[in-house]
């Protein structure tokens, strides 16, 4: 079916650009640094039609400098609906704001639930509804004796389910309302624990568009929502939304949102601010908060059609620890470099 399928190739160029000021809390003086590299996200695909009824796409990504696949699937439309086999982006994917630093962070994991990106999973799809059997992420935070301290780990795990994602998304009008959510659970058995891990998360997400003017907004939550979408709310393996295990296992709960408000002036001008915040919990008694903000202005040019420069000023604030230490405060100004083909 290669020969007869219709190929239609891109490709996506982008480089960043970017000085930050790292203040290290009560570490040493904000220290100022350039990088400029090419974006993990820097990609080239195919998007494949093979029939009406069946299609694919493949796409390479740049993570690290090196070639690494992004997305390979198939899918059957079989009329009611359709079947998707491979690695696609997850029901609770949901991007809104277009903050560009970080390999296009768009606050994902700072009050924005990404959906763990790209996995494997067999998904269906009728209408706005999606249901997805995703690959586990069975990854929670235990106790390593050779190194004596806490790490991350899949180590003593029984799965018997995997990952179940769900959305329905509604368009109304210039509106758009998404509701979506994942569970997971699975079973650690380290010779001290035999417990269940249990993750559940739910993310409300709306957006519009008022003419030139467009507006977006979520609002997300959840426990041990790191086995579902990505959390970074601060530099230590806790920061990650992941369960603890020890003695026993201690349930992290997480909450977030993010706003985000574009104006478009004309085809070549526009601007776009943009808020998010993110906490974690451990639920047991005495424990803090750990907590992340972050906030950016951007001012996006459109030299040509697929030729886009974004220069961008922002803030990522990891607030104290869970144990009450200062963290990172990272203020950055820059660019991204972007030329799709």
């Amino acid at each position: 079916s290669a020969y007869a399928a219709d190929w239609n190739f891109y490709g996506s160029a982008r480089v960043s650009t970017f000085w930050e000021d790292v203040d290290a809390g009560s570490g040493p003086d904000p220290d100022t640094n350039f990088e400029e590299a090419l974006q993990s996200n820097a990609r080239i695909g195919a998007k494949v039609k093979v029939s009406d009824e069946l299609t694919g796409r493949f796409e390479y990504g740049a993570s690290d400098g090196k070639a690494n696949i992004r997305l390979l699937y198939g899918e059957w439309d079989f009329g009611a609906g359709k079947l998707l086999v491979g690695q696609d982006y997850t029901p609770m994917y949901l991007p809104g704001p277009n903050q560009v630093y970080d390999n296009d962070l768009g606050l994902d994991g700072v009050g924005n639930v990404n959906g763990n990106l790209r996995k494997a999973q067999i998904k269906l799809t009728f209408g706005g509804f999606q249901l997805a059997f995703v690959e586990n992420n069975k990854n929670y935070v235990g106790y390593d004796a050779e190194e004596d301290e806490d790490v991350k780990t899949s180590d003593d795990v029984d799965t018997i389910i995997p990952l179940i994602m769900a959305k329905y998304a509604l368009t109304y009008e210039n509106w758009v309302f998404a509701l979506a959510g994942g569970y997971q659970t699975f079973d650690v058995d380290n010779g001290t624990v035999d417990d269940d891990v249990t993750s559940w998360g739910l993310a409300l997400d709306i957006a519009a568009t008022f003419g030139a003017f467009r507006v977006t907004g979520q609002v997300n939550g959840g426990t041990n929502v790191g086995n579902l979408y990505a959390i970074d709310v601060s530099d230590l393996v806790y920061g990650s939304g992941y369960a603890a295990v020890d003695d026993k296992v201690y349930d992290n709960d997480a909450m977030g949102f993010r706003l985000s408000l574009g104006y478009t002036f004309n085809e070549m001008f526009g601007v776009e601010v943009g808020y998010g915040y993110q906490q974690t919990e451990f639920d047991v008694s005495g424990s803090e908060e750990d907590e992340v903000q972050s906030y950016y202005i951007q001012f996006p040019i459109t030299l040509a059609p697929g030729v886009h420069i974004v220069p961008e000023v922002g803030v990522i604030d990891y607030e104290d620890d869970y144990a009450g230490n200062g963290e990172d405060e990272i203020t950055y100004f820059g660019a991204k470099w972007q030329i799709n083909f």
